[in-house]
């Protein structure tokens, strides 16, 4: 029996945009179910169905239902590096710069707060991006070193930066890495425990004003976390 390759029977200029056509629905499709049942309950034969593809066009686009997954995390950092990307990059040149002072410093960690709780918030209803990503955080796959290097250790780099020129936390200290990390958790707890505090709300979804106040909320713990630490300058106060 002969192999049927999808796009053979077609000249390689029809084949080629109807085969990207089919695999960018098969990411769209892993975004989705990944996003709602982990990697290990979804199935072929669900991202197929969902896709509206042939079950052969999983391992002929990705190699297999990991080969998918993986697409499907390089598509996550792709797209929110290129959310947060400027941002990041304003942030690390703002610490890199001997003559920024306080305000100016504390005007980027507020930036930065303001963007990764928007990005994590705003796709929230549809959001498989981030449920990926949080998925990743709780129940690592093969997958998870791809996510930490290529997104989250620049979102990580980026605040430890900022709170090292904000505090006297030392460079590269236990101390400074939990203080990034605390800040990171408190947006990442609003995108786990939304389900929660829209029902608190009695709401059905996540509104503008509703994102606006937990923005509002996040930059106001940013803040009260760098006040809570000695400010740069004083590891020589008694």
């Amino acid at each position: 029996m002969n192999r049927i390759i999808p796009g053979a029977d077609m000249p390689r200029s029809q084949a080629q945009p109807k085969d990207n056509d089919t695999r960018q629905r098969l990411i769209e499709a892993g975004l989705l179910l990944f996003g709602r049942h982990g990697l290990e309950a979804t199935t072929t034969r669900a991202l197929a169905r969902e896709a509206q593809a042939n079950l052969a066009a999983i391992p002929y686009h990705f190699g297999g239902k990991e080969g998918l997954y993986r697409a499907v995390l390089e598509h996550i950092v792709a797209s929110k590096l290129m959310e947060i990307g400027p941002c990041l990059r304003r942030a690390q040149a703002a610490c890199d710069d001997a003559a920024a002072d306080r305000e100016t410093l504390l005007t980027h960690l507020r930036e930065l707060v303001r963007t990764l709780t928007t990005t994590m918030l705003r796709d929230a209803q549809s959001g498989s991006g981030t449920q990926i990503l949080l998925q990743e955080q709780i129940a690592p796959t093969q997958g998870f070193d791809f996510l930490h290097n290529g997104f989250l250790l620049h979102i990580h780099a980026a605040l430890s930066a900022l709170l090292g020129r904000l505090t006297a936390l030392a460079p590269g200290s236990l101390e400074l890495h939990l203080a990034a990390m605390a800040m990171l958790g408190q947006i990442f707890i609003f995108r786990i425990g939304l389900p929660s505090l829209l029902h608190l709300l009695q709401s059905d979804g996540l509104t503008d004003a509703h994102l606006h106040a937990l923005v509002a909320a996040c930059i106001r713990q940013a803040e009260a976390s760098v006040a809570g630490f000695a400010p740069a300058g004083a590891r020589g106060m008694p």
